[in-house]
């Protein structure tokens, strides 16, 4: 079996009288790098504190590698617990080298001095922080970052196998956010660390993380593998904000991304009767992924396709629970798919063609909009790239493209008017 790092079963905290954290269980395993995600007040601080022995258990257990935490006294739990801290204040002007060797006090005995191993650890632990470069300074002279990098060096010189950040690079600029990052997970994967991260910022989380833990109302909403716990639905439950979940195209790891007020806004009652409509939206190459958030944020019955298995307007089919049709990545769109693919045109109201790249792979996406015209459906196009330029089908997407525009299509410089004319065009109708 994997070794557990730390288990918390049943634990439960209370400020005069009022619930903080409520049947709070679950397992850490050794070399996990784990983030814990909440709003404000959901108990995060409060957990990392009774983690670390600052504030004392009443009620359940915390096991620190097979100890329990109320067997282990506050030196003993420094060699095993190490904490980042969001700010650290002290009355007393000690210089940077002084703060960071009182990394070491857990391995001191009271009638002996630093070892040269402590030094050693200290200048090591300077040269990774980048800190030797004011290690004589006094610690209140400087400025806000400085002093986090400090007390970043003074954790690392704890050498402790468990290590808990309490939003750590809050007071960093973004390329020491990345540095620190990247040197926490490095300890992680080098050196066996176990990480525990507690992040205001979502997206620097998932960077790293192997396991999220979501807190919402004091408990335990979700606990898991990334992949398993963000997702749309999750985080607009635990934050009450609605989101956009994607990939990086970079990293291929989950990014989280608002969904912003659009500028044409809907009253509830045209709200809901967009329910009562059904938009099939022709989808590749992530043209169709803004459309189709924009769309389901107000209310309407979605369908797309045909899109391919690696293709991130499939993600976002899959992350808002979006009828489509796939195909198998790099592979032409086959009559199978293209025959479902214009099922769902035929019992649509309305389709969108988003501004797509045509090859000969995917041309019959093209013509798919075109029946959609020839049996009478209503045809939206986002031409905000001209059809030349996305054409790689030797001239045959542009003179199909231009043929169906011809014969009455909508077309519209920007998905932020489809909402729009959306409306304009159902009123028409009526």
């Amino acid at each position: 079996m994997e070794q557990v790092s730390i288990q918390v079963k049943n634990l439960e905290f209370s400020y005069n009288e009022k619930p903080v954290l409520k049947n709070i269980s679950f397992d850490i395993l050794k070399n996990n790098f784990v983030s814990i995600l909440g709003p404000n007040g959901a108990g995060k601080s409060t957990l990392v504190n009774l983690l670390s022995k600052v504030l004392s258990v009443s009620n359940g257990e915390i096991i620190i590698e097979g100890q329990n935490i109320k067997d282990l006294n506050h030196l003993e739990i420094a060699k095993k617990i190490a904490v980042v801290p969001q700010y650290s204040n002290i009355g007393f002007n000690f210089s940077v080298y002084e703060m960071i060797l009182m990394g070491r006090y857990p391995y001191l005995s009271r009638f002996t001095g630093e070892k040269p191993e402590d030094f050693k650890i200290v200048d090591e632990v300077m040269e990774l922080t980048c800190t030797s470069v004011f290690k004589d300074r006094k610690y209140n002279e400087l400025s806000g970052g400085e002093k986090q990098r400090v007390i970043i060096a003074q954790t690392l010189a704890q050498n402790s196998p468990i290590i808990i950040l309490d939003e750590p690079t809050s007071h960093l600029d973004i390329n020491f956010q990345i540095e620190f990052m990247e040197l926490f997970y490095s300890l992680h994967k080098k050196k066996g660390k176990t990480v525990i991260g507690i992040f205001h910022d979502i997206n620097l989380a998932l960077q790293y993380s192997e396991k999220i833990m979501l807190l919402k109302d004091s408990s335990i909403y979700r606990y898991g593998d990334v992949s398993d716990v963000i997702n749309r639905t999750n985080i607009m439950t635990v934050f009450n904000s609605d989101v956009y979940i994607g990939k990086n195209p970079f990293t291929g790891k989950l990014y989280v991304s608002p969904n912003f007020n659009l500028n044409f806004k809907y009253t509830d009652t045209v709200k809901s009767k967009s329910r009562e409509v059904k938009i099939h939206v022709i989808g590749g190459g992530g043209a169709a992924s803004k459309i189709l958030n924009i769309l389901h944020n107000s209310g309407y019955i979605i369908s797309t396709g045909v899109i391919n298995n690696l293709d991130t307007d499939l993600y976002t089919a899959q992350q808002l629970g979006i009828t489509f049709v796939s195909e198998a990545p790099f592979s032409p769109i086959s009559d199978v798919a293209n025959s479902r693919n214009l099922e769902l045109i035929k019992n649509s109201d309305f389709v969108i063609l988003p501004c797509i790249e045509f090859g000969n792979g995917n041309f019959l996406n093209l013509r798919a909009a075109e029946a959609a015209i020839n049996i009478g459906k209503k045809l939206i196009i986002i031409d905000s790239s001209k059809i030349d330029l996305r054409d790689h089908a030797e001239g045959k997407a542009t003179k199909l493209y231009l043929d169906i525009i011809l014969k009455g299509a909508v077309v519209l410089k920007s998905e932020d008017e489809i909402l729009k004319a959306l409306s304009d065009i159902r009123h028409n109708y009526k």
